[in-house]
């Protein structure tokens, strides 16, 4: 299996906030909380945080099982791939080559750029998301065909359910309305009244779901317009990235990613990719007309065939309807709403299918000039070249997903001037027993964070305290800590570090301070509350120890942590309670 090496491979970025220190998928109850659905109007993902709920209560924080379940959802995804493609084949005046839908099939199931998405334990939601996506599209569809029967308002109830499963998985599927209305261009006029319902009446049965979206957009877009400096990585708020630099940015981007379908080499997590200049970037510019002469030559060949019944109209239609679902698929990330890593391989995943649905009908096409036996020979060696090709570069580029050193160490080969890369390298390195690397790595990042978000500065210093901690280097590491805090006063991992060196020095009267503001910082609280009660009980304070253990208890009831804390606490008392 191409995706086999990375099964095993740690947590990383994203991962852990979504499932190592995310207190919601502790508890499955939680999402029993009407409330919490709610969430979903608000571009929360609650679908996708319940997926990772599940897996927690399977098998708690063990990467196997989370790797498990995304290969699981994308081979959902490729069946519902072979199924959609059918259906566009049938509509488009191809229903006797359904092996092209195998093949569209089989490039998306195997092709490296899919790797993100599946290897990738928190971008399930991108896999899930289109798996949803491509649910409502045919159940929509299904529904349409049956028409006012109870099966087809059924079918039809069901496309609106999944639907807003989509948008708690991810925000992708708001253009699922869009795409219903595209298909409409793909029957020819001869054929349009058996193949699919009149404009009128797709317009009114994809009411509901525009509505859905909007109501979304409405409640997500005030998010938008200004978040806390460490969470501002998307909306209208990101000094760096107006409006229009990153629009200009994002040509450059989608035709990076045209690249990488075509030709996937130099692919790694976290690109540096260069923002465009200013409103006459001659890169930006020379990008956007390979675009709009994409998009126009989409254009002009469905309306030169709209009218034709005959393969070449169908193929033309087809390959048309593929580009513009490319671009539609895409239009949410790559387009005006700025985000701060401007390219992701991952935000690929779905929209790929365009480019390889146009690109295999278009060679079929060309194939059908030969002789039936010479097609035959051609295409089977074609499609056995490509297969294994992409399978061979994929599960190589699964190897990468194996140890975070490899992925990181790639990060800071191909993206050397980010400070991310570093910063997480240096994590790695000091957990790896090599601290002196890792302050290496700290320094690096810091001289290149300058113009960072803040949290990217004040993580550098607390991973630069830690390896230098590590090597008995306690003032050089309280310092750094200090310098920090200078910056962002009320970071609470810098003020959880401070208490737990001061802690370790014995200097329990300033840990017992920075445990305080620790606690008053108001993140992470439960284990503010462990180091407080650290504290206070090396103090021979037992009741504030016990008091804060207890805290943490409330918050984490399920942490047996928490549970043994409190037990040992009240054995220092001669207290005989037992915990529930």
């Amino acid at each position: 299996m191409s995706y086999a090496p990375g099964m095993h491979g740690e947590f990383v970025l994203d991962d852990q906030h979504t499932v190592e220190s995310s207190s919601g998928i502790r508890h499955l109850d939680h999402y029993l909380d009407p409330a919490v659905w709610l969430g979903i109007l608000r571009a929360n993902r609650v679908v996708t945080e319940l997926t990772f709920a599940l897996d927690y209560a399977v098998c708690k924080l063990d990467p196997f099982l989370y790797h498990a379940t995304n290969v699981a959802i994308h081979l959902g995804a490729v069946l519902l791939v072979y199924a959609f493609v059918r259906r566009l084949l049938d509509d488009g005046g191809l229903a006797g080559e359904r092996y092209l839908a195998w093949a569209v099939a089989a490039v998306f199931a195997i092709h490296p750029l899919q790797t993100q998405a599946v290897i990738y334990v928190s971008q399930r939601a991108e896999s899930l998301a289109s798996a949803l996506y491509l649910g409502a599209l045919l159940l929509v569809l299904a529904a349409e065909r049956r028409g006012l029967t109870w099966a087809g308002a059924a079918l039809y109830l069901a496309a609106l359910v999944v639907f807003i499963l989509g948008m708690g998985a991810k925000s992708i599927v708001l253009t699922m309305p869009l795409a219903y209305l595209l298909i409409g261009l793909l029957p020819g006029r001869a054929s349009y009244a058996e193949k699919l319902a009149r404009p009128a009446k797709r317009i009114l049965l994809v009411t509901p779901f525009v509505l859905c979206s909007l109501l979304a957009m409405l409640r997500t877009l005030p998010t938008f317009q200004g978040r806390a400096p460490a969470l501002n990585t998307a909306g209208f708020a990101i000094p760096s990235l107006p409006l229009w630099r990153y629009f200009l940015t994002e040509w450059h981007v989608v035709v990076t990613y045209l690249r990488l379908l075509f030709w996937p080499t130099g692919q790694h997590l976290d690109w540096d990719f260069p923002l465009a200049r200013g409103p006459t970037d001659p890169s930006a510019w020379l990008c956007g007309l390979l675009l709009a002469a994409l998009l126009l030559g989409a254009g002009y060949a469905f309306l030169r065939f709209r009218a034709r019944d005959d393969r070449v109209g169908s193929v033309a239609r087809v390959a048309s309807f593929g580009v513009f679902w490319f671009f539609l698929v895409l239009s949410l990330t790559s387009s005006i709403v700025p985000l701060l890593d401007v390219l992701f391989e991952h935000r690929l995943y779905l929209a790929s299918l365009g480019i390889y649905l146009a690109a295999i009908v278009l060679v079929d096409h060309a194939l059908c000039r030969l002789s039936k036996s010479r097609r035959q020979r051609l295409a089977t060696v074609l499609v056995v070249l490509l297969c294994g090709s992409l399978a061979t570069l994929t599960y190589l580029r699964a190897s990468v997903w194996k140890s975070k050193l490899l992925l990181w160490s790639e990060v800071v080969e191909k993206s050397p001037r980010k400070a991310r890369g570093h910063l997480n390298l240096a994590e790695t390195l000091r957990k790896l027993g090599q601290p002196q690397r890792a302050v290496e790595e700290c320094q690096v990042a810091l001289s290149l964070a300058k113009n960072d978000s803040q949290w990217i500065r004040t993580n550098a210093r607390g991973e630069m305290a830690a390896a230098l901690f590590a090597q008995s280097r306690r003032d050089e590491a309280i310092a750094v800590l200090k310098a920090g805090l200078q910056e962002d006063p009320d970071d609470a991992g810098l003020w959880g570090a401070l208490a737990v060196m001061y802690f370790q020095q014995d200097d329990l009267t300033q840990a017992e301070g920075a445990a305080e503001r620790y606690v008053r910082a108001g993140d992470h609280l439960a284990a503010a509350y462990r180091v407080q009660g650290f504290v206070r009980m090396r103090r021979g304070n037992y009741a504030g120890g016990t008091e804060a253990f207890e805290q943490a208890l409330r918050l984490e009831p399920d942490e047996l942590q928490n549970a043994l804390l409190v037990a040992a606490a009240y054995r220092t008392q001669g207290r005989g309670q037992r915990l529930g």
